[in-house]
């Protein structure tokens, strides 16, 4: 893999005509009732996540450029879920997908070099598929540069990607973010992802860098600043959907030329069998809900890329 992330990401949205990446976070008690294990142990929980997982993958494959798939959700089941994760990159990857691999890893240089070889760099073991290793991935940034240098690096070499946390959607964040009186935290945070993705080598064809935002788009206000902050950085964009988020409110996120964002929706689409307005439609069968609101989303969302 040598073709920058930046560039390969909007030639997905091009071909998809949409800036949709469904989030995958499976929750074991939310699976439909199908899915629900028979007996409490690990190995069965871990395959009804895993089959879940499969599932959501070849409902959206055809709809959306990406899927985001949170690493913490696995984690929650031990080693073998982790291993289901990179399972579900791999497979992700099969089905023509590009994968953001929401780790939010975030430590000292010696540490953040090891997260990188597990989750960005290209495996430096025989026996391990490249495939299990994703696109990009979500850091943070909060101890410095040497926090993210590993990841850029691995970047950089590898044609991957990362998003560092600027502005996250969770509410209870802004007490940290909003912090500041002439500067608030999320603009320092800003200008340091900018520093940080400004190298020419890390700028790909369609001029934006392979170090990406994570950026809510709180108001129309500061959104608009912070794209005007960043111009050669690509926003993932949080908070669509279960969060109140709206495609008119993440507009501010893109640029001018309709390029540099992705809007992301997990429970929205996941879960969409929990809700009335689709299984009126299609009764107890799920992924026939999926489906819809997938498409819902992804068509609700597109217009963004026709500025």
């Amino acid at each position: 893999m040598n073709t920058h992330y930046a560039d390969r990401l909007t030639t997905a949205i091009l071909a998809r005509q949409t800036p949709a990446v469904v989030g995958l976070d499976p929750v074991l008690e939310k699976l439909p009732a199908v899915l629900q294990p028979k007996d409490a142990s690990l190995k069965s929980a871990v395959s009804a996540i895993e089959s879940f997982g499969r599932a959501v993958i070849d409902v959206v494959a055809p709809l959306v450029p990406a899927v985001k798939i949170n690493a913490g959700f696995f984690e929650a089941l031990m080693g073998e879920g982790l291993s289901a994760y990179y399972k579900l990159v791999a497979y992700a990857h099969s089905r023509g997908l590009l994968v953001i691999g929401d780790i939010k890893r975030g430590d000292i240089g010696s540490t953040a070099q090891m997260y990188a070889r597990g989750h960005l760099a290209s495996p430096i073991f025989t026996d391990v598929d490249p495939q299990q290793i994703p696109d990009a991935v979500t850091v943070a940034g909060y101890l410095g540069e040497n926090a993210v240098r590993a990841f850029i690096e691995s970047a950089r070499e590898c044609g991957r990607g990362l998003y560092v946390l600027v502005r996250p959607s969770e509410p209870k964040a802004d007490e940290v973010h909003e912090f500041g009186a002439d500067e608030r935290f999320y603009q320092h945070m800003a200008k340091l992802v900018r520093s940080w993705g400004e190298d020419e080598d890390l700028i790909g064809e369609r001029g934006m860098s392979c170090v990406g935002a994570v950026v809510a788009p709180k108001n129309t206000q500061s959104t608009t600043a912070l794209r005007a902050s960043l111009p050669h950085t690509p926003f993932l964009v949080p908070g669509y959907g279960a969060q109140g988020g709206t495609a008119e409110g993440c507009r501010p996120c893109f640029r001018t030329d309709g390029t540099g964002a992705v809007v992301n929706a997990s429970r929205s689409v996941i879960y969409a069998f929990s809700k009335p307005e689709y299984t009126a439609q299609h009764g107890d069968d799920w992924q026939a809900c999926i489906d819809a609101a997938c498409r819902v989303f992804a068509a609700d969302v597109a217009p963004l890329i026709r500025s």
